[in-house]
């Protein structure tokens, strides 16, 4: 019983996710993010499309899966992805910002698309689907 309440917890805590899962999110973000050089109202439309494909496959795909409900987010699992986000995206979003040099917006995107196939590929190599 113990076996299977442990086999249960690994699933909660690390489910299976397919790898177009970190694909799209990886081109949700690139989007959203080189979005961000285009002219308004441009710029609005595609950055919201972006981040809303994110949140919702996010959401879908993560925290509200078939037969466990809502769950919730692995922290020390995910902690080195959010801070290379952080540190490498946001860099570079605030240079783009304070040096108004819009192309950096495009550079921040590939930076995050990269980075979020990387974890997707340690994630899946991680849990033994990959």
């Amino acid at each position: 019983m113990l076996d299977a309440a442990n086999r249960e917890e690994q699933e909660t805590r690390n489910p299976p996710l397919p790898r177009w899962f970190f694909v799209v999110q990886a081109l949700a973000l690139a989007v959203a993010l080189a979005g961000q050089a285009l002219p308004l109202p441009w710029s609005a439309v595609v950055t919201a499309l972006g981040i809303v494909t994110v949140v919702a496959v996010g959401v879908r795909q993560v925290f509200h899966r078939r037969g466990y409900g809502l769950v919730g987010l692995d922290g020390p699992g995910s902690f080195p992805y959010m801070i290379s986000l952080l540190i490498g995206v946001g860099v570079l979003v605030i240079l783009a910002i304070s040096l108004e040099l819009p192309w950096l917006w495009l550079i921040a995107g590939a930076d995050a698309a990269v980075t979020t196939l990387e974890m997707g590929r340690r994630y899946r190599k991680a849990t033994g689907r990959g």
